[in-house]
């Protein structure tokens, strides 16, 4: 009887030779070998040598060194000295995919030769990768029934498996879900009434315009927002004390940028186009500028190569649904991806670096600023390193942009971008101006305030008087301020337009700049006079080292002024990141180019054509994973030959034609599936025909919805929303992730490697690392973050004070609707009520204050901790 390849192995690890009555099982102990070790230099992606080794008849064929394999006769074989020998550079696999075969490995394949070198008679060949199906364009085939397409397409599966559909959910269950899917949030009470009023007159009409509403609500771009910040790798800045190493300061201005423009229904090939290329295709437009934020995330100071290196991984994988990381070290094993491949779409990244330009209103870069990408280094070379080694980089040739030929649908057409000048010299934008000019207002204003408080000391003294002569230069340094600041400004704008006055323009910014600098050393040398008269006896000789300093910087400032010339110091409206831990200021302050290398742009158009075959397919998948539970293509993030296939590939394909051809518009998508029967089904197998069962028992045709499990999110909004403590304002800066005191949504959390919230991280918060599926554990934690975190215990006290209710038979049903959004049955409302009753009763001989409102918290918390509460039916 042949043995598994597991079997074989197992046999073999103390032996080179396979005993004689053992027969190798080809398909399970052989082929495995082949397919993992050598199909993807000899199969459907490459025939080096002409060699292929898919099948038995094409290794008895042979390639350009004759046959690689001779039945009967391994010691004669090919493929056997390949494998075996003891020269690297004749070995198979080569060195560049790893280590070789293994003893017991080449041992099962000689067994398996010295046996006759027995394969099916049928044995097919890989299939071409242009076959494959995620690389063939999807095209929108006409709906096998009317109606829904959805509907359309799964009840024709369902026919053809002969599985029945379960009922129509429960409609406080429906609504239920429905919010918490377009919202993340349940429905109140008096959303509920509302909905089962009008659904009492008109079913159809009730349903449909609570989705219109749900998707025009502000809450539906932050539901869907924490879903893509998953996707897109959303995280906060973290690195050592204030210095940051990963990510960005205020990259929370994406996070808003993501939200707003979900609820704007902007596109998804448009959101795409500006995270890779806003910088390029609108380079003076700050709100689209914020979408470049999902590149300034990937910022990495003490390693540009793995930088570069996730910024591949994770844009290929989020956007094309590759891994594209494979191909790193060699070509891809099983997609036809080379080396090469990696690194040209590495070359797309490499100029660009990382600045925060100042926003309205702040000229600190410390307090805000609007982290954003742009090309720097334009000339920076790709060079593609051996076996993936940083250390060993060819640098014989450096490696151009470009795209796996397999989806090179046309010819990649790049031109260099030139920037407006806002845009390569911020301090030119009227916008900058005005924050410096509001700054300087303040900085007279304060001064102002500051003379009149010294005037005011009583009684007189020398230190008083020294107080307001201080003051008063300070006034000074600071009247002088909003002059500087338009003259540099002018000065800036006439030296790029060429203008003829050019040169008095900065010769008025340069005389400005020298009495600023005059003020500037004034104001020290009366702060440092002012520390004489203040400090003790035994500070005084180094306060007057200080004040002989002071005087040297006034009398400097003095002889400048008399020769100011025309050099002068532009406004600064940007701060460059810095590019690793090795660049110092002066390359950091350098001007920015004047152009853009057109790589992102060029890229962003080709990811977004509607020719390519992947991207809506990709973007449907993870909307559709996110309503029902589970993907159509299993590996979200592979859907490549290694990947799954999709379970419904007509209705995967039709949704993503579908969605390019209404512009990608997303809500258009939503609306479609949360109006399908399919999504409105029952998720309860209760009452499902065991040949239902038994025939589709993981329910991958949909005869039932799949109940999900909250996100961490979810849970934590439910619970201040139900207590009336939700405070709903969107977007703004994240909040300290220890911040138990904040009621604002769980997305606004600071969230990065180092700095999680607890409560979200108990169930399961999204790893910044990698997020493409949320994990799902169970574990007691979760269960004691409900019954005893203070969030959950507030929640329960508050919950039970807002039902105000006449007696405990309204208050269960209410509260079981309210908490668990379903009509309690009479048993389980009976049991509520005995519940209460028991819970009086010891209460009161406690002595407890309020014993009857102490019964109803302690049911609503037992509700919190019911598993309905945390599941979406």
């Amino acid at each position: 009887m042949p043995r598994t390849l597991t079997a074989l192995l197992t046999l073999l690890l103390s032996s080179s030779t396979l005993p004689a009555e053992e027969t190798v099982d080809y398909l399970r102990g052989v082929k495995p070998i082949l397919a993992a070790r050598c199909f993807s230099c000899h199969g459907a992606l490459q025939q080096k040598s002409k060699l292929r080794v898919d099948t038995v008849e094409l290794m008895k064929k042979g390639g350009t060194s004759g046959p690689a394999i001779v039945p009967g006769k391994s010691a004669k074989s090919l493929l056997i000295d390949h494998v075996s020998t003891k020269d690297e550079n004749d070995r198979m696999p080569p060195n560049s995919e790893g280590e070789g075969l293994k003893p017991v490995e080449i041992a099962l394949l000689r067994a398996w030769i010295d046996q006759g070198a027995a394969g099916p008679a049928d044995e097919k060949p890989e299939t071409d990768p242009k076959d494959h199906w995620a690389f063939k364009t999807p095209v929108k085939v006409a709906p096998p029934k009317p109606g829904n397409p959805i509907d359309a397409f799964i009840s024709a599966e369902r026919d053809k498996r002969k599985l029945t559909p379960q009922a129509p959910a429960d409609k406080r269950i429906l609504l239920r879900r429905l919010y918490i899917d377009l919202t993340g949030l349940p429905p109140t009470r008096a959303e509920l009434d509302a909905f089962l009023a009008a659904d009492a007159v008109n079913p159809q009409s009730a349903y449909t315009e609570v989705v219109d509403r749900l998707l025009a609500s502000k809450q539906y771009g932050e539901r869907w927002g924490r879903h893509w910040m998953d996707v897109w790798r959303y995280s906060d800045w973290w690195g050592l004390g204030a210095e940051v190493r990963n990510s960005q300061k205020h990259i929370w201005h994406w996070r808003d940028w993501i939200i707003e423009s979900l609820n704007a229904d902007k596109g998804y090939d448009q959101m795409v186009r500006e995270m890779l290329a806003a910088d390029e295709l609108y380079p003076t437009d700050a709100d689209k500028l914020r979408g470049s934020g999902f590149l300034a995330r990937q910022y990495f100071k003490f390693n540009r190569n793995t930088w570069m290196e996730e910024t591949v991984e994770h844009t290929s994988k989020a956007f094309l649904g590759l891994t594209m990381n494979c191909s790193k070290c060699h070509d891809h094993k099983y997609d036809p991806i080379s080396q090469q491949d990696f690194y040209r779409f590495r070359a797309f990244f490499e100029p660009y670096q990382i600045r925060t330009d100042m926003v309205p209103g702040v000229t600190d870069f410390e307090k805000d600023g609007l982290p954003r990408v742009f090309d720097c280094n334009l000339t920076a070379p790709t060079y593609l390193f051996i076996r993936g080694d940083e250390k060993n980089p060819r640098k014989d040739q450096a490696i151009p942009p470009g795209l796996p030929e397999i989806l090179s649908f046309s010819k990649l057409e790049i031109s260099t971008v030139n920037l407006p000048a806002e845009a390569h010299n911020p301090g030119l934008s009227e916008e900058v101006l005005a924050t410096h000019l509001l700054a300087a207002e303040k900085q007279i204003t304060d001064a102002k305030a500051a003379l009149e408080l010294a005037k005011k000391a009583k009684p007189e003294t020398d230190q008083t008087r020294t107080a307001i002569v201080v003051a008063e230069k300070s006034l000074a340094l600071a009247s002088l301020q909003p002059d500087l600041i338009r003259a540099r400004f002018a000065a800036e704008k006439a030296r790029l337009a060429m203008a003829a006055n050019a040169k008095e323009v900065a010769r008025a910014a340069a005389l400005l700049e020298k009495k600023s600098a005059v003020a500037v050393a004034e104001d020290a040398l009366a702060k440092a006079e002012q520390e004489i008269a203040k400090a003790l006896a035994a500070k005084k000789a180094e306060n007057e080292k200080k004040v002989v300093a002071a005087k040297a910087a006034l009398a400097k400032a003095k002889k400048d002024l008399e020769t100011p010339g025309e050099t002068f110091t532009a406004l600064r409206g940007s701060l460059k990141t810095l590019e690793s831990n090795l660049e110092g200021e002066p390359s950091r302050s350098k001007p920015y180019p004047t152009t853009s290398t057109g790589r992102r742009s060029a890229l962003a158009k080709w990811i977004t054509d509607a020719r390519n075959p992947l991207t809506a397919r990709v973007a449907v998948n993870h909307i559709w994973a996110r309503h029902f539970g589970k993907p159509l293509v299993a590996t979200v993030f592979d859907f490549g030959r290694k990947g799954a296939p999709p379970t419904h590939p007509e209705l995967l394909d039709w949704l993503a034609v579908e969605l390019m051809e209404k512009n990608w518009n997303m809500k258009q998508l939503h609306r479609m599936i949360v109006t399908s029967d399919v999504y409105r089904l029952s998720s309860s197998s209760a009452q499902a025909s065991g040949d239902t069962i038994s025939l589709d028992a993981e329910n991958r045709y949909y005869w039932r919805m799949n109940p999900i499990r909250m996100e961490a999110q979810v849970i934590r909004d439910s619970l201040l929303l139900l207590s009336g403590e939700l405070d709903q304002t969107v977007g703004g800066p994240s909040i300290p992730a220890a911040d138990e005191t904040s009621r604002r949504r769980g997305m606004y959390f600071v969230h990065s490697h180092n700095e999680h919230n607890k409560f979200l991280s108990i169930f399961d918060d999204a790893n910044v690392l990698e997020c493409y599926r949320r994990s799902e554990s169970i574990v007691p934690q979760q269960a004691l973050a409900l019954e005893n975190s203070k969030l959950a215990l507030a929640a329960a006290e508050k919950i039970a004070k807002r039902l105000n209710e006449p007696n405990d038979v309204a208050f269960a049903k209410a509260a079981f609707e309210l908490v668990l959004g379903s009509s309690p049955t009479k048993e389980e409302q009976a049991e509520c009520v005995n519940a209460m009753k028991e819970l009086k009763a010891i209460a009161t001989r406690e002595k407890r204050a309020d014993a009857a409102m102490r019964a109803r918290v302690n049911l609503v918390h037992a509700l919190l901790n019911h598993n309905d509460f945390v599941t979406v039916r």
